[in-house]
């Protein structure tokens, strides 16, 4: 999910268990409107099942859907008579809001472009309808580069209402300064631990120090028997991976997996994968959890083929649903699984959401990053805080917005992913299996939902307790919520 720096592209495929094709991006936008809405509607924001599920049918798909409906979530934008210059950077006909990301890097051009193209297809969405109560979105997007996070989160102090549906590779900096200066956040994702644990942030998809999602972990363990027992783990040099490599080793001894192999490569990439392979072979690894970029584990598959060594399975993030992956690495993918959180675009025709997410981006920015999977974590997260502004009526500040935030105890971003649960933080105990073959992806044909298309289960997380590090917090800053205005 972090280092995404190619559009995720797929096939469209009206059966859930059947393999699909990856086609290009042009061609999936282009039939999206021929598609039906006739589809069964998804899971609502505040009470009702995860997308797809089987007891969340509405009115049948999106055919009475209004300019400012979005997915089972109705008039979150529209016309009003709101008024007033209640908060930096609203006015009586305006809202100016932050989106981080980090595409004008030198090392990885485009990297998560989506966050920006999310925000855009939103706000033009939004505006359309009407605005939020009348008052126009107007979205800045500002650009960290990877290495000038904490310039952009000074920038932002001084100028934005909020930051909404962003991320940040290095997020680990600028939490002080953003906690100083009280500004709130509602991101597409959090990475270090300074980010997952600093104040006055609302995940719409909650990111945790202290629980794990292993729902593709027990699939895995299930499917595979006995591969548990010879496990390695592979991760990039740099601080984000490294974490999430700590937790999930925490998580996958808490599931009483044995740890054969660890290792850290170039996160850019090496000149060789051959002596990865060979280690893999030597210690005897059966399943190698990997995080990091598709396209190196592409090459590094390719080089555990090219020694003929097998592995039973590689569990990947699900930034490794990419077309890029499937093209480098051919038929040494098929050995890979991911967890998914998001409904994959693959499976529009079954969620109307997914469908209708596809269609405004066809609508509005056609050319965008549709298929990427972190826009609709982005997408998500300015829905989220469209409600709480809309809720806030013409006395739109931190404080108010804020609150309403942080009031919604599940929520699905109108059917676009499983229940969550942002008042709390706590994770999802949803997640579908993916596959990914030499072909496309695919839901493994033994996969077994029980709500929609989500299988949930307390048994789909863990609690870990590593020594990770820490976020920054009001308290600790001589500040509290009462300190927002």
């Amino acid at each position: 999910m972090l280092l995404h720096s190619d559009e995720s592209k797929f096939s469209r495929t009206s059966k859930r268990r059947i393999a699909v094709a990856v086609l290009a991006a042009s061609v999936l936008v282009a039939g999206a409107c021929t598609r039906s809405s006739d589809d069964v509607e998804a899971g609502s924001s505040e009470t009702s099942a995860p997308a797809g599920g089987d007891d969340s049918s509405g009115s049948g798909g999106q055919s009475d859907a209004g300019p400012g409906d979005f997915g089972d979530l109705t008039d979150v934008c529209g016309p009003g008579d709101a008024s007033g210059a209640t908060a930096q950077g609203v006015t009586d006909d305006e809202i100016v809001v932050g989106t981080i990301s980090d595409p004008e890097n030198a090392g990885r051009p485009g990297l998560n472009q989506e966050l920006f193209d999310a925000s855009t297809v939103f706000t033009e969405w939004c505006n359309a309808a009407g605005g939020i109560n009348g008052r126009k979105i107007t979205n800045v997007e500002r650009d960290a580069k990877l290495s000038e996070y904490k310039q952009r989160i000074t920038e932002a102090c001084e100028e934005d209402f909020m930051l909404v549906g962003g991320g940040g590779v290095f997020d680990d900096t600028g939490q002080v300064e953003r906690v100083s200066c009280l500004l709130p956040e509602i991101p597409a994702y959090q990475v270090s631990p300074q980010s997952r644990g600093s104040d006055l942030i609302v995940n719409p998809i909650p990111a945790s120090l202290d629980e794990l999602q292993v729902g593709a972990m027990n699939y895995l363990e299930k499917t595979f028997p006995g591969s548990t027992e010879n496990v390695g783990f592979l991760t990039g040099t740099i601080p984000s991976t490294v974490f999430i490599d700590a937790q999930l080793q925490d998580g996958a001894a808490e599931l009483g997996w044995n740890t054969v192999y660890q290792a850290q490569y170039n996160p850019l990439g090496e000149s060789s994968w051959t002596p990865f392979a060979q280690a893999l072979k030597s210690a005897g690894v059966q399943g190698l959890v990997y995080s990091g970029e598709p396209e190196n584990l592409a090459a590094l598959l390719q080089a555990i083929t090219d020694i003929d060594y097998e592995l039973d399975w590689t569990l990947a993030g699900s930034n490794a649903m990419d077309e890029r992956f499937i093209e480098i690495g051919g038929d040494a993918v098929d050995s890979v699984y991911l967890a998914a959180t998001v409904v994959p675009p693959f499976l529009a025709d079954e969620n109307p959401a997914t469908q209708q997410y596809l269609d405004l981006f066809a609508e509005y920015l056609p050319d965008g990053k549709s298929m990427a999977g972190l826009g609709y974590n982005s997408f998500s997260a300015w829905l989220l805080f469209a409600q709480a502004v809309k809720a806030c009526g013409s006395e739109v500040t931190r404080a108010c917005v804020y609150d309403e935030a942080k009031k919604v105890n599940e929520w699905t971003g109108g059917g676009l992913h499983a229940r969550t649960h942002p008042a709390t933080n706590q994770l999802t105990r949803c997640t579908i299996v993916v596959h990914a073959t030499p072909d496309g992806f695919e839901v493994p044909d033994d996969f077994e939902p029980n709500d929609g298309l989500f299988e949930c289960s307390e048994d789909n997380v863990v609690g870990v307790d590593g020594d990770y590090g820490e976020g920054v917090t009001l308290e600790s800053l001589g500040l509290s919520e009462d300190d927002l205005q």
